[in-house]
């Protein structure tokens, strides 16, 4: 597998553990215990000031120790609010150096400048898509994936709905076939839930599990994810 680690976490290794949090989540929480790295959803913020961003990202800092995946998602995939793409680049420029990863949509008009000022800094890119309606065939995934290859990410991140259990078969055949490229893999939804634990057993370098904040349709607990699978997600305790 490509060699690829987000802050002083390798992934790969074992199941990973990623947590959304919201600026209110930063301040109101006190432990994140059981969580590997944390996900700044800025477009979740109720202060989306490139100061108010930058002060919440040196909080979640100092007091979490965690790495920091730096999320600012476009409304047309899931965003909380419509942010236009230039204050979009502004919030991303503004907190580099206090962010371990930059996650941006691979089909936005400014997924490039992103990752290219990413990769300038030595930070870890996230090149993602969603699909909140339906599972692509496995020819569209594989586009998909080689989309996000040739804007020079370093992972790329699909999540998708599945209808049916045959959508599930698809994203499984598609998690292994390219699992050693550096991919996070999610089906998203009540039918999808399940898929949050066997695919980062078989290729998926990270899931998504909350605290408070869901960031996606059948996202599971930290509770949840130890209590289905505590043997596997060994640094998920009680919190």
């Amino acid at each position: 597998m490509t060699n690829i680690s987000i802050g002083n976490i390798p992934l790969g290794e074992k199941v990973i553990c990623v947590s959304p949090l919201t600026d209110i989540d930063v301040y109101s929480i006190e432990s994140v215990e059981g969580v590997d790295i944390i996900e700044l959803r800025i477009d979740m913020f109720s202060d989306i000031s490139e100061k108010g961003t930058s002060d919440t990202f040196t909080v979640a800092r100092d007091k979490f120790n965690l790495p920091i995946i730096a999320t600012c998602r476009s409304h047309r995939e899931g965003g909380a609010v419509d942010i236009n793409d230039n204050l979009r680049l502004k919030l991303f420029k503004s907190v580099i150096d206090l962010s371990d990863a930059i996650d941006i949509e691979i089909r936005s008009k400014i997924s490039k400048d992103v990752i290219s000022f990413a990769k300038d800094h030595n930070k870890t890119t996230i090149a993602s898509y969603h699909d909140f309606k339906q599972t692509p065939n496995l020819s569209t995934l594989e586009d998909i994936d080689k989309m996000g290859r040739d804007q020079n990410s370093d992972i790329v991140k699909i999540a998708v709905t599945p209808i049916n259990y045959n959508d599930l078969r698809t994203l499984t055949e598609f998690t292994l076939k390219y699992h050693n490229k550096g991919i996070v893999t999610i089906a998203m939804g009540e039918l999808g839930r399940t898929s949050r634990l066997f695919l980062p057993l078989i290729g998926s370098l990270f899931t998504f599990a909350s605290i408070k904040t869901i960031s996606a349709p059948g996202q599971l607990t930290i509770r949840e994810l130890r209590q289905f699978f505590p043997a596997v997600v060994k640094t998920c305790k009680d919190l």
